[in-house]
């Protein structure tokens, strides 16, 4: 045959002459005759009818074709390995036809139960939703040298706290208004849970006064820090407290199998939550928290919880003092794009009442004109430092030439987007300042005392109003941090969420010691020191309702262990009163004895006893005088 076809040819060889070797004439009779066979299945599955369904199967796959000699088909000698697939079919049958030169032969197909079995990835089982957001800019922006138009700044919000929080007396009671009583039981409800997806003959039982113990032991391991966790329990190194409340195996077994969540739930797909582990302790407490009216100056700023844990939400920010941790950032669609770090500033100020005048702080990260314009709108006044990128066409001098202006120099400039009024001002100091603000301007304008390296002395310069409102309250955040950091919980784990709830304890207790404050300022009592807090805190939710009584089994070295310590303590120790909770909570308070006479330490009493508390390990009257060891717990 000519390897050169002209078009007729190749037109003639692309038809199906009549009489062609399938019967078919045209492309309809082949679908007709699909369509008839399939009525035919239909019929069979309706009506089963073995015999006609054999029959039908061999007039289908059972086809007399005349095959030349020389045709070889491939045997598959070695089985070949393909991606671990979950979906199991059957062994097929593949029939040769028949002729008379060539046998017929029957292949299977590879068992897939033989194929090697590869870990595939986990895929998303929702479709991605692609959100093409685009940032709002303000393209044309007109500045001047105007005056900044006065603006209404009177606060209209209400800032006192509630009475049922000033009825909160101790510590212990600050921290179970806002760590509830629900949260604790649902934490020792998953608890049980994911003990019994580990283990169905022996899973954790974990109460909630359990709970509340191994938090009561990590807040004591956060004032007395010691590397290794089990130290804690050491005869020579370990701590009292610790070792009364529970024992190390306890303590480890609920370390293991601390759960906040339900494993069981879908969270897979492209919308998931990745804080999904943690979710439910960060609802309570940000419910909690909004419980707490707001003040009327409030600052955003981003905040470090430090682990290296594997997680998809950790970043390195190597300018930080902890470089690795867990930033999250939220966005709500109904709300305008504002850009990444803006959205942020609206995210938090979805809880801030509007028309109240609440006053918004924070740094040149956040800081946006559209962001200005749209808290305006909400009437949140805000003020932050800003970069001086983001000003296009500003009318204020460049850092070159401020550079050489004496120190203390400023300039400032003024712009309306949208009916809102915005200034924005550079200060010269160390270096130049630049900021943005909607309610704070340059009057009126005070003095600062700076340190002058030429003239080895210091001197006054000008400091415009605006630099000292945001230089008062901006450094909340910066606060928040510094009381984090002196008494931290260190407890290292390489789930990344208990990391999470240690720092979520943390902030709580911070959170509590604010409110003691505010209520300490307003009855003239003395303002709290951070770490007796937590240590009083720490005392409550350990030895509240805890038995004191010798436990059975083995005998212990105590005694022995005593006799150590006896030669090495020197004079006693003053005594000191528990909290309030445990003295008053009626649960296994004994008189002891006491080897030699003390004074009695309830309130109002004078005179010497023997005896003591063996709980709150106080000096009481307890015999003649038996109202003593009465009043003591009970008022």
């Amino acid at each position: 045959m000519n390897k050169n076809l002209v078009d007729k040819e190749i037109i003639h060889l692309l038809e199906i002459p009549s009489g062609s070797e399938d019967g078919f004439e045209t492309e309809s009779d082949v679908e007709n005759e699909k369509v008839d066979l399939w009525n035919e299945y239909e019929n069979l599955l309706d009506e089963p009818n073995i015999e006609k369904f054999e029959k039908l199967l061999s007039e289908q796959f059972n086809v007399e074709t005349i095959l030349d000699d020389k045709v070889e088909f491939p045997i598959f000698e070695n089985e070949y390995d393909e991606p671990h697939t979950s979906i199991e079919t059957n062994t097929t049958d593949l029939f040769l036809p028949s002729t008379s030169s060539v046998q017929p032969k029957t292949r299977t197909l590879p068992k897939l139960s033989k194929k090697k079995c590869y870990r595939s990835k986990r895929t998303n089982l929702l479709p991605p939703i692609i959100q093409n957001h685009i940032p709002i800019e303000i393209k044309e922006i007109t500045w001047s040298k105007d005056n900044f138009p006065p603006v209404d700044t009177t606060f209209l919000g209400n800032s006192t706290l509630a009475d049922d929080i000033m009825a909160l007396e101790t510590p212990y009671q600050i921290f179970k208004y806002l760590f509830t009583v629900d949260l604790m039981q649902h934490i020792c409800d998953e608890t049980y849970k994911y003990g019994l997806q580990k283990s169905l003959s022996n899973p954790l039982k974990m109460s909630t006064d359990d709970l509340q113990k191994y938090i009561g032991v990590l807040v004591v391991m956060s004032i007395v820090n010691i590397s290794n966790v089990r130290k804690y329990w050491s005869p020579y190194l370990g701590n009292e407290v610790i070792k009364d409340t529970m024992t190390l195996n306890t303590f480890e077994k609920i370390r293991s199998n601390l759960h906040f969540n339900d494993n069981t739930l879908e969270t897979h797909g492209p919308n998931r939550d990745k804080t999904h582990k943690i979710r439910p302790v960060i609802e309570t407490l940000k419910n909690s928290f909004s419980r707490v009216p707001l003040e009327e100056h409030l600052a955003v700023d981003e905040q470090m919880c430090s682990t290296k844990a594997r997680s998809s939400v950790k970043v390195y920010m190597p300018n930080k003092p902890h470089k690795w941790g867990k930033q999250s950032e939220f966005r709500n669609l109904n709300e305008p794009d504002l850009g990444s770090s803006a959205n942020v500033v609206v995210r938090l100020g979805r809880v801030i009442p509007k028309r109240r005048n609440y006053k918004l702080f924070f740094d040149n990260y956040y800081t946006t004109l559209p962001l200005l314009v749209f808290l305006k709108k909400e009437n949140i006044l805000s003020l932050g430092t800003v970069r001086r990128n983001r000003l296009k066409n500003v009318m204020l001098l460049d850092d070159s030439t401020m550079l050489k202006k004496p120190r203390g120099t400023y300039d400032h400039c003024v712009t309306n987007i949208r009916n809102t009024d915005i200034v924005a001002i550079t200060w010269k100091d160390t270096k130049n300042v630049n900021l943005l603000s909607t309610f704070a301007a340059i009057e009126p304008v005070t003095k600062v005392s700076r340190y002058d390296r030429k003239l080895n002395k210091r001197v006054e310069v000008d400091c415009p109003h605006i630099i000292k409102v945001y230089n008062t309250h901006m450094g909340g955040v910066d606060l928040l941090d510094g009381l984090l950091g002196r008494h931290k919980i260190k407890m290292r784990s390489r789930r990344w969420y208990m990391r999470l709830f240690y720092h979520l304890l943390d902030v709580t207790i911070v959170k509590n010691l604010g409110h003691k404050r505010i209520q300490n300022q307003k009855s003239d009592n003395n303002v709290l020191p951070l770490m007796e807090f937590r240590e009083q805190l720490a005392l409550t939710l350990c030895k509240l309702g805890q038995n004191n009584t010798p436990k059975r089994g083995r005998p212990s070295t105590d005694i022995e262990i005593g006799i150590i310590k006896k030669g090495k303590l020197g004079t006693k120790q003053k005594e000191k009163a528990p909290p309030k909770e445990i003295r008053t909570d009626r649960y296994d308070h004994w008189p002891v004895t006491n080897q030699k006479k003390t004074r009695c330490k309830k309130p109002g009493c004078k005179g010497f006893t023997f005896s003591k508390c063996g709980k709150c390990n106080v000096s009481l009257c307890c015999g003649k005088r038996l109202e003593c060891f009465t009043l003591w717990h009970t008022t």
